[in-house]
């Protein structure tokens, strides 16, 4: 297994104390999924700190009522994460113990844990030719078994969920929307997360409204309302979210300082592909996560805006470029990141890592993507048929960073070291 294709690469030339490498680049140009956050950001976090309302508050109410009025929905419940919000709205579609769960094999391998968690058999599916769930993918693997199939929206590239979703309804089968990385792209309009029987929301970490954590589940249907009240929410601690407002601070937000600090203390292994998942809580969202998801919300538009310019500048450079295979973003999409695909020599070189080393030692801190989730050990029971289109692609895709803090200089410069290593 390639770790080094969703490691993050950075080389290492010295050192300030004998134990700790610091990367070629000591503090990157452009660090790995900075949050985008603001003046009202840190106002909204003091405001709460200084009244109190760090567990409860008002801004849980105002943020229910912003994802309700974007997305067009009946209603929305607030949990205390993106994986969390999933088993409650399997919960909310009846999902139980021996049905199946459609899910993409090319995505992160925390979506499995809700499902199991509810005590369902994920099924894994193939990914398209835009790496999202595709009808074709999808419907040879649905049997009387499947009660539901998840739909994610992979870089905030809508997938073709209408017509997944057409498919489903003709079998009495749930769809749930996950725009977990695709909060505020469209389809004809409508919101992505709106289209399924349920759909869910992230506001964790490398999302596009990245904040504290926390996570939303939305409903379409009025009679899956009720359902969801199964499940016992407990309130969040103190101390845990005073413990994520600092460690976002410096291991994400003032990441580009503290990199070569976070590189020498964090071991290799644990962000690997075979790094265990760390366990979410059924806990509700705390009004300080909230308070933040609020702020990024109301300049969602300006986010989604600036990402989208990058990722047409990513566009306008590199198609055409001989070796490379842009993953298009459809109209609409959020535009998380601009995935490229690094196409094989044959001459026994991994140009997707080269790549991205080099990249590393100029300052930008670029990463590989997902590894197949059927290729890890703990779920290979899960595949019922060969899977070829992700094995085949999954080790040549590299990441490009599209957040509104990447200047469109670095989008040029980021661009000409791809063109310039592959042409090497």
């Amino acid at each position: 297994m390639r770790d080094e294709v969703i490691v993050r690469h950075a080389d290492s030339e010295s050192s300030i104390l004998s134990s700790f490498r610091l990367p070629s680049s000591y503090f990157p140009i452009v660090p790995l999924a900075a949050p985008y956050w603001n003046g009202e950001t840190y106002r909204s976090i003091l405001r709460c700190l200084i009244s109190g309302h760090i567990i409860d508050g008002p801004e849980l109410t105002e943020l229910r009522s912003q994802i309700i009025a974007t997305l067009g929905v009946d209603d929305a419940l607030l949990c205390g994460s993106g994986s969390l919000a999933l088993e409650i709205a399997l919960r909310a579609c009846e999902v139980k113990h021996g049905d199946e769960v459609v899910i993409p094999t090319f995505c992160c391998a925390a979506i499995v844990s809700p499902i199991l968690a509810v005590g369902a058999v994920p099924v894994l599916a193939d990914a398209g030719e835009e790496l999202n769930l595709a009808v074709e993918t999808v419907e040879p693997l649905l049997t009387r078994k499947t009660k539901a199939i998840v739909v994610p929206h992979l870089f905030g590239n809508p997938a073709e969920i209408g017509a997944i979703v057409e498919l489903a309804h003709k079998r009495n089968i749930c769809v749930i929307d996950d725009a977990a990385q695709a909060l505020g792209a469209t389809i004809d309009g409508q919101a992505v997360g709106s289209f399924g029987d349920a759909g869910i929301l992230s506001f964790g970490k490398e999302k596009i409204c990245f904040g504290l954590g926390g996570g939303a589940v939305v409903f379409r249907r009025k009679d899956l309302l009720g359902n969801f009240f199964d499940v016992d929410l407990t309130r969040t601690e103190l101390r845990s979210t005073l413990g994520k407002l600092s460690s976002t601070l410096v291991w994400n937000h003032w990441r580009r300082w503290t990199l070569p600090l976070q590189s020498s203390l964090v071991r290799r292994d644990s962000h690997g592909p075979e790094a265990p998942l760390t366990p979410y809580r059924n806990e509700n969202m705390a009004n300080l996560n909230a308070a933040v998801a609020c702020s990024l919300m109301q300049s969602l538009a300006e986010n989604l805006s600036a990402r989208r310019a990058r990722a047409r500048a990513y566009r306008d450079l590199l198609q055409g470029v001989e070796g490379l295979q842009l993953i298009w973003h459809r109209a609409g999409s959020a535009c998380l990141t601009q995935v490229v695909r690094i196409l094989p020599t044959g001459r026994g070189r991994d140009l997707a890592a080269e790549i991205i080393a080099v990249l590393g030692g100029a300052g930008y801190e670029i990463q590989g993507s997902y590894v197949p989730i059927h290729l890890l050990g703990d779920y290979r029971q899960f595949v019922w048929d060969y899977l070829p289109n992700a094995e085949r692609i999954w080790a040549d895709l590299i990441e490009l960073p599209c957040e509104p803090s990447v200047g469109l200089d670095d989008v040029e410069r980021v661009a000409a070291i791809v063109k310039r290593t592959i042409n090497s």
